[in-house]
């Protein structure tokens, strides 16, 4: 699964030991995601770490530098000075809407919900995080499960051999995590849906004409959709794995998007971003693991449908 925690600078960046052991720790593979609370948490790490020897502080600047991409997320939470430190605010944050856990140096008055540095080990209950769970199959709590990857990618891909946009349970399912998309207030995500094709299918100029049917209220207004469809090669690799792909990290969606219904589970499980980026590769334009069956077609929130 994926856990939000809020570490606090000055236990993190106080010595290269504690950052080293921490930051190790967290990643979208990982099923650990650092809040950055507040919004200016690596700046307070990085001061925090002052005291480092120069080497040991230009690691851990670079290494801030990868964390930003694949290990850190944004809060948007709101961090008032006037109720005091890092951890009172933390706290109070922790009291509105809940972080999986807070790290920090000390935890005197034993406040539930609160990890000492010493204690991040993954036996601690806090720490632990399932790599595969289930959801029910229905748009928003797919979305939901998948909310942290949606909105801090660039770029997603929604990979499922039979996704159909022209379908009730895909929409269903699309919808909700461009909505996720778009609520983020990133500018310039690509969106991308990659499926497989068969006999059944509409053709290229079916779709152009009727796409602005199926996609009026799923695409956010400014957003675009791009359609890929691939065929498998004789003897070559199958496109049977159902996968939520993006710049930092993915989930595979064991029985795929559509939205089935809360009667039914879809088990979702974690991608180590090695197999994220290599499962993406395979689907670029050039691929020599599929064959692209053109032409790609991008939508557009006007409903205008365009050949790329």
């Amino acid at each position: 699964m994926l856990f939000e925690y809020a570490v606090e600078p000055q236990a993190i960046g106080s010595s290269w030991q504690n950052f080293r052991y921490l930051i190790e720790k967290f990643g979208f593979d990982r099923g650990r995601l650092i809040s950055q609370f507040p919004k200016a948490w690596f700046k307070e790490v990085y001061g925090a770490s002052a005291a480092m020897k120069p080497i040991e502080r230009k690691r851990l600047e670079e290494a801030l530098i990868r964390a930003k991409q694949t290990k850190v997320i944004r809060s948007g939470r709101p961090y008032d000075p006037a109720l005091g430190n890092w951890f009172q605010n933390a706290v109070s944050q922790h009291a509105v809407v809940p972080f999986h856990a807070i790290i920090a140096e000390q935890n005197r008055d034993g406040i539930a919900g609160v990890v000492v540095v010493d204690d991040t080990d993954e036996l601690d209950p806090l720490m632990i995080s399932p790599h595969t769970w289930e959801v029910e199959r229905v748009g928003s709590t797919l979305a939901a499960a998948m909310r942290p990857l949606l909105s801090s990618a660039k770029t997603v891909l929604f990979v499922d051999r039979f996704f159909d946009i022209s379908k009730a349970q895909y929409q269903e399912t699309l919808k909700a995590c461009l909505d996720v998309i778009h609520a983020s207030g990133a500018s310039g995500v690509r969106c991308e849906i990659h499926f497989c094709d068969h006999d059944s299918r509409p053709p290229p100029e079916y779709v152009e004409r009727e796409a602005y049917k199926w996609i009026r209220g799923v695409l956010p207004e400014g957003m675009a959709l791009t359609l890929f469809s691939w065929k498998e090669r004789a003897g070559g690799a199958d496109f049977h794995a159902r996968d939520l792909l993006t710049d930092i990290g993915g989930i595979n969606v064991e029985a795929g998007f559509s939205a089935e219904g809360a009667h039914q589970k879809v088990q979702l499980g974690l991608l180590t971003f090695d197999l994220a980026k290599n499962k993406m590769n395979a689907l670029g334009r050039k691929s020599t693991v599929y064959d692209l069956v053109g032409p790609v077609l991008e939508i557009r929130s006007d409903g205008s449908v365009h050949r790329i």
